[in-house]
């Protein structure tokens, strides 16, 4: 299981039950913190609080041991030259500040599964789904991790066997081994990872979203054509007569070439339409 890589065990510890973005946070912040600071008492106190930040997460003694003294000793390459002007106050900050960091990493590590900390990881990439998908970054990650003990094993088995050769020196009777097999583990890890389907999911999932999106994009086109066809359909708008002014004349309100003698009333209308028929009787 890809959980138990790396210094990590379960322990019930306040660090164990805390959310990794918290504990990714502490990390970052202290860094920030004792890289920005140059007071020896603000180091020395991060140093001793990291510390027991580690101690309380009871990590393997082994590899923990092995780490730190690593890190002092390269602490002390470092401010080599702070001691060799005799600044050493500059050189213990150097020293305390290394070894704060690194002990506050390993306590990460130590208490964090890979699981949680994929999760977070894939949480930090919803911004960008739109380019790539965070279950897929996170598959990425957990594929680096689990890569790199691989390979480092590969590349001891081929150097010892290139030792019992008697080509320990050699550098074609080492690498070439450790690029073949490395190329190989690639590969068989590609088709297990296909095998099972893992991260078609999310593929899927990214193709039927850019298919809505271009249903969507298509309609609001369609919507707009039709819109556009309809105000052509209805042409140019058609302008009402202003009506007659209330002072005009009745002469100058009525038809071309009608004067005032040619009006007559409904009853001489009648009476005239009437007149010749009543003649007749």
């Amino acid at each position: 299981m890809i959980s138990t890589l790396g210094l990590y065990r379960p322990r019930d510890t306040p660090l164990h039950r805390a959310p990794a973005w918290f504990k990714v946070s502490l990390l970052v912040a202290t860094t920030i913190v004792v890289l920005v600071s140059s007071d020896i008492v603000t180091s020395l106190g991060i140093m001793c609080a990291a510390l027991l930040l580690l101690v309380s997460t009871v990590p393997p003694a082994k590899v923990t041991l092995w780490t730190i003294a690593g890190t002092v000793l390269i602490a002390l390459l470092s401010s080599a030259l702070f001691m060799w002007r005799g600044d050493w106050l500059r050189a213990a900050d150097v020293v305390a500040d290394l070894v704060a960091i690194v002990s506050l990493a390993l306590a990460v590590s130590t208490s964090t599964s890979m699981a949680a900390m994929l999760d977070f990881i894939a949480t930090l990439a919803r911004p960008i789904r739109a380019i790539l998908p965070p279950d897929t970054l996170g598959l990425m990650f957990a594929l680096m991790l689990r890569a790199l003990p691989e390979v480092a094993q590969i590349y001891a088995e081929s150097r010892q066997a290139a030792r019992a050769r008697g080509l320990d020196r050699s550098l074609r009777a080492v690498l070439f081994p450790t690029t073949t097999r490395t190329v190989g583990f690639a590969l068989d890890l590609g088709q297990a990872i296909h095998a099972r389907g893992i991260g078609e999911e999310s593929d899927a999932t990214h193709e039927a979203r850019s298919k809505r999106e271009r249903r969507r994009a298509k309609k609001a086109e369609k919507t707009a054509k039709r819109l556009r066809g309809r105000g052509r359909r209805r042409g140019p708008a058609v302008t009402q007569q202003a009506p007659p002014d209330s002072g005009d004349s009745p002469a100058d309100s009525a038809p071309e070439g009608a004067t005032g003698e040619d009006t007559m009333t409904k009853e001489e209308a009648f009476e005239r339409l009437l007149g010749p028929q009543s003649s007749d009787k």
